[in-house]
């Protein structure tokens, strides 16, 4: 097995992700290592905003933070630096608010639409999302009930996922210009960083299973894997051609997520309920891939957050976050990807008698949260406020 990894951190991947592979062929899930760092952190206010905040995303540039928030629907764009705020979009209009993501070079900021509960459980995701000039705030196209949205690595095109169409629509004008069909198709979409393939996940293709000879024997998991599992093919971006199905089955995808090198897919995924071993908490896994081999890898993370938990890599490559809940509280765990092992833990704590505008608690507020390029602060969304978090590892 080491040899094996040794092989692909020589000969396939480019030096920042070799930290990734180096966690091993394991699930990290173990708490038993952490330490917590909860005491070292800061509360800072985003001007005089009373309202929830719940999507953050790092510019490219590192020049400032997007934070997006409930309600009242404002977009901030914030100096982490000098903790001021920059301006001020009214964007997303979507009363939970929105998860939100930047274009490889910033040009845009994408929004894609929460709820207080999340997506209808077993079943694909429907959500709204929107595209906006980063530097005026201007909306360039809003997609209305899709399964998933990402921009290209040029910002040439948005391309949409919804039913079984990949859609390119050009930006800024928002015309369509070319699509394909993937049947099966659910809701995960994602374009490799050198433009060159899209990573589609979809239903099992039924003539694969019954191929492959784990399944031909057992005629029960032959048809719960055809049941409950999903797929994820590579398809050439200029062509369409499906170029291969990675070689694993998933439980329901609701994110694909390549590294910044493309050598690595994360891939976020649910299990049917009828399918999760556990009946108490709904378990999420965090699954990666090679893609330059195109092989599964056995390192994975686990969160138990009730809604499609955010995940980060820092900008050195050597530390994992990912969004969970403890016994009582939303909690963001730290992993050191050279060991596996959990390093540090961040326990949030309702703020009971912290309101808003409208008069709602603050304790049903999401955690989005970031990486800062020293690598040693992470800074989280907590209600109305930001959370810096130093790292004491």
């Amino acid at each position: 097995m080491n040899n094996q990894i040794d092989n692909i951190l020589t000969t396939r991947f480019l030096n920042p992700f070799k930290t990734i592979l180096l966690a091993g062929f394991m699930m990290v899930m173990t708490m038993a290592n952490a330490q917590s760092s909860s005491t070292d952190f800061e509360r800072v206010s985003i001007g005089d905003t009373k309202q929830i905040l719940c999507g953050l995303s790092l510019a490219p540039d590192q020049s400032y933070l997007a934070i997006s928030s409930i309600q009242s629907f404002p977009l901030y764009k914030y100096d982490y630096e000098n903790r001021q705020v920059i301006e001020e979009f009214n964007v997303g209009n979507w009363y939970a608010g929105s998860k939100v993501e930047h274009s490889k070079n910033g040009k845009y900021i994408l929004l894609q639409q929460l709820f207080y509960l999340d997506w209808a459980l077993n079943k694909d995701r429907e959500v709204d999302f929107e595209i906006i000039d980063a530097a005026t705030g201007q909306r360039v196209k809003r997609f209305t009930e899709y399964h998933a949205v990402t921009i290209t690595p040029d910002e040439k095109f948005a391309v949409t996922l919804t039913a079984d169409e990949i859609a390119f629509w050009e930006l800024p004008s928002g015309n369509k210009s070319r699509s394909f069909k993937v049947a099966n198709a659910t809701n995960g979409l994602a374009i490799s960083p050198d433009g060159k393939s899209i990573v589609v996940s979809h239903h099992t293709d039924e003539d694969i299973i019954k191929k492959d000879p784990k399944y031909k024997k057992n005629k029960k998991a032959k048809k719960a894997a055809i049941k409950y599992k999903q797929q994820i093919s590579v398809f050439d971006y200029e062509t369409f051609e499906r170029k291969t199905t990675i070689a694993e089955l998933y439980d329901i995808v609701y994110r694909l997520e390549y590294s910044a090198n493309g050598g690595v897919l994360f891939v976020l995924q649910i299990p049917h309920m009828k399918a999760q071993n556990s009946t108490t908490n709904r378990q999420t896994y965090i699954s990666t891939v090679d893609m330059f081999a195109v092989e599964p890898l056995r390192i994975g993370f686990t969160s138990q957050a009730p809604y499609e938990p955010d995940f980060k890599v820092s900008y050195d490559n050597k530390l994992f976050g990912v969004v969970s809940k403890g016994t009582k509280f939303l909690e963001i765990h730290i992993y050191d990807l050279t060991t596996g092992k959990m390093i540090a833990r961040f326990e949030q704590s309702y703020r009971l008698f912290e309101k808003t505008e409208a008069g709602m608690t603050m304790a049903d507020s999401r955690i989005s949260f970031v990486f800062l390029p020293d690598n040693k602060t992470v800074v989280m969304t907590m209600g109305p406020h930001l959370i810096y978090w130093h790292l004491d590892i």
